[in-house]
């Protein structure tokens, strides 16, 4: 599955560390690499004998206040785009009227779709249920639904 993440790009201003930390859109860590530089030893205390290992994204975001004179942070929001969203739904019929409801959808709501479709493929894989056409699924806010 293409997941959709948030990426940061840290950069060290005393070093040549640069790291790139990756959050789903939970804010949950799904990846972390060191791309340059090895990590020292006072910077492998911080991160994980100190507990200072960014696991959730909002650590993340208080790096960028709390340590702006140490690091340089570069945030890439995740691709919330028509494609991404149709490549992740299964039932790819009426294309033209499931990207026409997608674009009258804001950004929160495009994002709970993301979380709530892999939910909603269980539910009917298991309930047998048939599987909306994609702009049934936007009209109707199955997003909104608990599973």
């Amino acid at each position: 599955m293409n997941e959709q993440l948030t990426t940061y790009t840290i950069r060290s201003k005393n070093s040549i560390n640069v790291w790139v930390f990756k959050y789903d859109l939970n804010g949950f860590l799904n990846e972390f690499k060191n791309m340059e530089g090895v990590l020292s030893e006072k910077q492998f205390q911080w991160f994980f004998v100190q507990g200072n290992f960014p696991y959730l994204e909002v650590t993340i975001k208080e790096w960028s206040k709390r340590l702006k004179n140490n690091f340089e942070i570069e945030k890439n929001l995740p691709v919330l785009d028509f494609e991404a969203i149709w490549k992740l739904y299964d039932n790819k019929v009426k294309r033209v009227f499931a990207e026409k409801q997608w674009n009258k959808l804001n950004d929160a709501d495009r994002i709970k779709c993301f979380l709530h479709i892999p939910k909603y493929h269980k539910r009917i894989a298991k309930s047998k249920e048939a599987q909306a056409h994609f702009s049934t699924y936007i009209n109707q806010r199955y997003f909104d639904d608990e599973d």
